[in-house]
């Protein structure tokens, strides 16, 4: 299966999914240190438009996905594995299976942290397409207390866009 979808989509998906969460889960954020729940609750709004949208019905959601094949995600810049806040993708559970449609990854930061780098090389790497992951696109997104000062910083082919 090919997934064909523009990058266009994919940041209005994001972008409808994250204004659900200010409408209903803002809390999360204005509390600060709860990334994890932040990023669960914008996962499950995405997960909404995924199944809403024919062309991306058919990929998955994952959250914390450290597995390639049967062994760890890993890149030239974490040799023992690391795990994306949440991937679109096809899940590969057979090893023949290519990276061909590992389509979104999002790695977010609340406004209270300012440990950034491993995000950002985590987003370099993963859309680098050297680099055997080929998500097709990144996005690196800050969480402010207000969804009109959310910071985004998009990747494609290894580098920031």
């Amino acid at each position: 299966m090919s997934v064909d979808i523009n990058d266009n989509k994919l940041k209005e998906i994001l972008n409808i999914s994250l204004k659900q969460f200010y409408e209903k889960d803002k809390i999360l954020v204005e509390q600060k240190g709860m990334e994890q729940a932040c990023v669960f609750r914008i996962g499950l709004y995405l997960n909404e438009q995924l199944k809403r949208n024919p062309e991306l019905n058919c990929l998955n959601l994952d959250c914390e996905y450290n597995k390639s094949n049967f062994g760890a995600k890993i890149t030239p810049r974490f040799k023992k594995g690391t795990r994306p806040d949440l991937i679109i993708h096809e899940r590969n559970l057979e090893p023949s299976i290519s990276n061909d449609n590992n389509i979104f990854i999002i790695e977010f930061k609340g406004w209270w942290n300012n440990t950034t780098e491993r995000d950002i090389q985590k987003l370099e790497d993963f859309t680098d397409p050297v680099k055997g992951y080929h998500y097709r696109l990144g996005v690196f997104i800050v969480l402010t207390k207000n969804i009109e000062d959310v910071k985004f910083q998009y990747f494609k082919d290894g580098h920031r866009i």
